[in-house]
């Protein structure tokens, strides 16, 4: 891989994003205005680097950070005791042998407690030497749970922190894997570090169904009856626009030397659709393809476009497997309205009774895994190239079986002697006759 645009983790340009209010979301720019941050955002928008930006910020300043990613095999709490632990020493660095005691001994009590946290039950079955046995473990009640936990936690830190009056951030990434136990136990944390006052933040880095998650969590598992919304600062990662994203390409270039064609970088803009990390992928692979003196042509960005295409069909396939039903009509939809997308209200309606509850919870779903892209009502395919598989698979398929919406521009009904254009390749017979209707155009053969 070439340097010349950094890494994904450290970019050679950083695009500084802003909210609808034109302020900065990043850490290092703009301070957090409760005691938990939330970023939110598609697969490939920099949630991860909002975190990595503020850790570094933790690090200039010599501030206590622990940070985690969350799994769906072991528990947060399980997480946050080892990564502490692991940073004992440069913990005692900054505040001392001593200071440390009451910290160690907390990490062995919640260790302990942990292991013991733990019911179990075992039933067998038979006469000895021939027995069955059936063992079955389960959480054990009571108020010690992971919430609690990672409150004491949060309290000791803040202690040792509280004599140099430093802050503690307590950082968490991809949320979307989490438990709902951990989510809930997120939620109770982030009550608690309201009502101490304390410099101790929780930041956190999750999908686009990350706040609604933590709403239902929050409502559901802790009894916190109130709206995390209102206790996080939400900061969302979403797409950007072309004149925000193009320095990260034409900046890079223009510091190696490498000449480029404006028209080149539009077409790597347009594809990219807004995801940095996709931009990246691109920008990479049309270095790979240029050639000197000429740099960056606009045959080279539409072969770098290609063969990034090319590279992610296995991908766009896994992931179409992964989708139901109804989340494969809808997908399907979507990429055959193109750019302008579809609007859901009318998909809803057009469901009836019974069946918009099963379409809502198929745009969640695609929203979640950043497959959709959900603007005010409308919704479309977040990546142009998964937007052209499926109108190919579509095309070649199901595409036929009414995917579009009553009265408005979809490709043909598949009948013996028809085939449709648009969307993808049909054999055409002997004589064919063409027909626009809409911005659709059919051939039919005789």
């Amino acid at each position: 891989m070439s340097q010349v645009f950094g890494t994904p983790r450290r970019p050679a340009y950083t695009v500084t994003r802003t909210d609808q209010l034109g302020r900065p979301i990043s850490l290092d720019r703009r301070g957090p205005e409760s005691n938990s941050v939330l970023f939110t955002g598609g697969p490939g928008m920099g949630k991860s680097l909002e975190l990595d930006r503020a850790q570094e910020v933790a690090r200039q300043n010599g501030w206590t950070a622990v940070r985690v990613d969350a799994s769906p095999r072991e528990p947060l709490e399980n997480r946050f005791v080892r990564a502490v632990s692991e940073d004992l020493g440069g913990l005692r660095k900054r505040h001392g042998y001593f200071a440390l005691r009451k910290l160690k001994k907390t990490l062995r009590d919640l260790t302990q407690r942990s292991r013991n946290q733990q019911n179990g039950a075992e039933l067998r079955f038979g006469m000895m030497p021939v027995q069955a046995v059936v063992k079955k473990q389960w959480d054990a009640p009571g108020k010690d749970g992971i919430g609690s936990t990672l409150n004491q936690l949060a309290d000791n830190l803040a202690e040792l922190a509280a004599k140099k009056k430093q802050p503690v951030m307590l950082m968490v990434d991809n949320l979307d894997v989490a438990s709902e136990r951990d989510l809930a136990a997120l939620t109770e944390l982030s009550a608690h570090l309201e009502r101490k006052g304390q410099p101790v933040y929780l930041v956190g880095a999750g999908g686009e169904m990350a706040t609604t998650r933590l709403m239902a969590a929050s409502g559901g598992m802790s009894g916190i009856a109130t709206g995390v919304t209102g206790r996080f600062d939400v900061r969302e990662c979403g797409p950007l626009a072309d004149n925000e994203l193009r320095p990260a390409v034409t900046e890079p270039l223009r510091r190696a030397g490498i000449p480029y064609q404006q028209e080149a970088v539009e077409k790597l803009l347009k594809s990219a659709n807004g995801n940095p990390s996709r931009l990246r992928d691109l920008s990479e692979t049309a270095l790979q393809f240029a050639r000197p003196p000429y740099g960056i042509t606009t045959d080279v960005a539409k072969q770098a476009t290609a063969h990034v295409n090319a590279q992610a069909r296995v991908f766009y396939q896994a992931a179409w497997n992964t989708c139901s039903p109804a989340e494969k009509d809808l997908l399907a939809k979507a990429a055959v309205r193109g750019p302008r997308g579809m609007a859901m209200p009318g998909e809803t309606q057009a469901a009836g009774p019974g069946r918009w509850q099963e379409i809502d919870a198929a745009r969640q779903g695609l929203v979640a895994r950043g497959m959709l892209r959900e603007t005010g009502a409308r919704v479309t395919v977040a990546d142009p190239g998964l937007q052209d598989w499926v109108q190919t698979r579509v095309g070649q398929s199901a595409a036929h079986a009414g995917v579009a919406l009553p009265g408005t521009p979809a490709p043909a009904i598949t009948q013996p002697g028809v085939a449709a254009v648009s969307g993808g390749r049909h054999r055409e017979g002997q004589v064919t006759a063409t027909r626009q209707e809409g911005n659709t155009t059919f051939r039919i053969n005789r």
